[in-house]
């Protein structure tokens, strides 16, 4: 047999195998994806992923720190997770002066914490640390809190069934101090759970709608949005606090060592009037 037979026939053997596996996938529930070493299955069945995409620790959310900067905390589940929308409201949680250290656990003065900074928001067209930008926004802050960003009209939908990656970098100091961090995130549109959202009355009703079918993003947002309006809505809130713990109950940054860091991060969610909506602008390509 000559060595180009048996290539084609090794090579007809994996796409066979990638058919078999992603089939038995799909009827599982899942999603299935092509990649250069492989295949990677994604669980798309509440039961199975939960809350999150089941997808590589290191592929997940993350920090790399140069100098001295708050930290930063993405609010979705270190693997990533599930929306309905095609342009998702994104949240995460800046620490205030009184915590004690950054993602890399350098401590931050009170000074630090109070510099203004420069953000820059990335999506990226795929979840790996290659994946090229389709979209750049910049735009400063100086506050602590809870901050949301919707992803805006000007820039391009999320790809349906395809992970892509949402990146914050956070910089001060004409950026020699500098952090990273970002998320999975899948646009994941089913007709049954979009009409039940259609018909219900209120952000609490979609909240639970979206928790029910483990569309992360999307309760957080509509619990968040329930909660600037009803404050003192003690069982929203509760809900809220066990969404975020059923999906960082694998984090890192939330693991048995630190578990006293969730219970904080909720306390400080649960004092928040309201998010900070910051204003992103598009960057310019030249």
């Amino acid at each position: 047999m000559t060595l180009t037979k048996l290539s084609d026939q090794v090579s007809k053997r994996r796409t066979l195998t990638f058919k078999t596996v992603c089939l038995n996938a799909i009827y599982a529930g899942a999603f299935c994806f092509a990649s250069t070493t492989g295949f990677l299955i994604v669980p798309s069945s509440p039961v199975l992923a939960q809350f999150g995409l089941g997808l590589p620790r290191s592929a997940g959310t993350g920090g790399a720190t140069r100098g001295n900067l708050p930290q930063i905390t993405m609010l979705v589940p270190e693997d990533g997770a599930r929306t309905l929308s095609t342009r998702p409201t994104l949240y995460w949680y800046i620490a205030p002066p009184s915590s004690t250290s950054s993602s890399s656990g350098t401590p931050v003065s009170a000074g630090t914490a109070k510099s203004a900074y420069k953000i820059t928001f990335f999506l990226r067209d795929g979840y790996d640390k290659s994946a090229k930008p389709v979209f750049i926004a910049e735009g400063t802050a100086e506050k602590s809190g809870l901050y949301k960003f919707q992803i805006p009209e000007t820039a391009p939908e999320l790809a349906k069934g395809k992970v892509q990656r949402w990146q914050i970098r956070w910089q001060t100091d004409g950026g020699v101090s500098q952090v990273d961090v970002n998320a999975p995130i899948l646009l994941d549109e089913k007709p049954k759970v979009l009409k039940e959202i259609a018909s219900a009355k209120n952000d609490l009703e979609k909240a639970r709608i979206y928790a029910k079918n483990a569309y992360w993003y999307d309760a957080l947002d509509a619990y968040t949005l329930w909660l600037t309006k009803n404050p003192q809505d003690q069982t929203a809130k509760s809900e809220r606090n066990n969404l975020l713990k059923e999906g960082f109950k694998t984090h890192t940054a939330f693991s048995w060592e630190q578990e006293g860091n969730i219970t904080k991060l909720l306390s400080k969610l649960d004092e928040s009037a309201a998010p900070i909506s910051i204003n992103l602008v598009p960057r310019v390509r030249r």
